[in-house]
């Protein structure tokens, strides 16, 4: 004989095996988050020079690394432009990352904040001598026009590199790696994006007070892991923290991943913003001597080269306490018209690939916001740290 339960009862037993496996579930991702804080909480805060050494340089001092052959192999450019400094010396070479396919963006740099006649024509910076190029990585369907651009323009240094977002380091480091070696007396090089929108009177207002604060030396400079003169300056990043997850709340959070292996530490060290940064000669020794015995370079290219690399070798980071905007609502015009003296970058819309625009009207409109208050940047005072 068949006796069958009641139909309430198979309910209630529902209710409480689903509250059961409910329950259980939870516990088990409690566990695993009980795990991975422990795993975060088990990480140094901040990696000194001692872990950089040993994680990233085969734990090896800078003395003995500089004594080592580089690992590394040297750039090679499809357009070196070679003879692009032997006119003049800079005493900034103001370098512009760029795709293939940017060529309104580059065109609209030139017309504006890249057009440093606005500069050398003002009494105060006629002495201060700045240079455009754009470095760009090989697209091969594009080699032919980019070729004619720089018969155009003559400001291109075309690098022998694919066009991969995790290869940014590479870029960086070629710029350094040019300026070395084709205009090697260049007093600064600053970097930046085709993106952003650079304000040059302040730009060349911090390029003459460095250049007032230098003793330039003629010199090809060796690597010398003693040099205490190597600086770099910008905007100084304080304890940023290392994205694990794609949950992490910050833009574009997936491009910045790291994993425990490629970096062991949950803070960076201090860094400087990718979108303006300028190294002095003495820096960008210290940068390609360590870069070129580094089997394997951090893919971040701003904490790599402004916050690992000056954290092993003793580079001075300088923060000049700018303002930069990062995400403009308002596509960076209003940054601009707020007319402080500070406001030295600005992210346009591009750089988060917002939506469709035209990039020179955009330019222009922020270029006639700076041009009318150029002596307030002008005049404003850059006050360099002598610590």
């Amino acid at each position: 004989m068949n006796v069958s339960m009641p139909r309430c009862c198979r309910r209630y037993l529902c209710i409480i095996s689903s509250v059961f496996f409910s329950l259980i579930l939870f516990i088990y991702i409690q566990y695993f988050q009980y795990l991975s804080n422990n795993e975060n909480l088990n990480q140094p805060a901040y990696c000194n020079q001692t872990i950089i050494r040993k994680h990233f340089m085969q734990n090896k001092s800078p003395q003995e690394l500089f004594e080592e052959n580089p690992s590394q192999s040297t750039f090679t450019y499809e357009i070196h432009n070679g003879n692009f400094c032997l006119s003049l010396r800079p005493h900034a070479l103001v370098f512009v990352i760029s795709k293939s396919n940017n060529f309104d963006s580059r065109n609209a740099i030139r017309r504006t904040w890249g057009n440093f006649a606005h500069i050398s024509s003002l009494n105060k910076f006629s002495h201060v001598r700045l240079k455009l190029l754009f470095l760009i990585d090989i697209d091969e369907s594009r080699l032919l026009s980019i070729k004619l651009e720089q018969r155009l323009y003559h400001d291109i240094v075309q690098v022998r590199l694919p066009q991969y977002y995790s290869l940014s380091t590479y870029r960086d480091m070629a710029i350094l790696h040019w300026t070395d070696k084709y205009c090697s007396k260049a007093m600064t090089t600053v970097k930046t994006d085709d993106d952003i929108f650079l304000n040059t009177y302040l730009l060349a207002n911090i390029i003459n007070t460095i250049r007032i604060n230098t003793t330039i030396h003629k010199t090809k400079l060796q690597c010398s892991y003693s040099d205490t003169s190597a600086i770099i300056y910008g905007n100084l990043f304080k304890q940023a923290p290392v994205v694990r997850s794609s949950s992490n709340p910050i833009q574009e959070g997936t491009r910045y991943i790291t994993t425990n292996t490629e970096y062991p530490c949950s803070h960076y060290p201090n860094y400087m913003s990718g979108f303006g940064y300028i190294v002095n000669r003495n820096a960008r020794s210290k940068l390609l001597c360590t870069f070129f015995r580094d089997k394997l370079p951090f893919h971040m290219s701003d904490v790599y080269v402004t916050g690992i690399i000056p954290e092993y070798v003793d580079i001075k980071r300088q923060n000049l306490d700018l303002l930069i905007s990062y995400r403009s609502d308002d596509d960076c015009e209003n940054f601009f018209k707020e007319r402080n003296p500070n406001s030295y970058a600005c992210a346009s819309s591009l750089h988060y690939n917002q939506k469709q625009m035209n990039i020179f009207e955009r330019f222009n409109t922020y270029w006639q916001h700076v041009y009318e208050n150029k002596f307030l940047y002008i005049n404003h005072k850059i006050i360099l740290s002598k610590k």
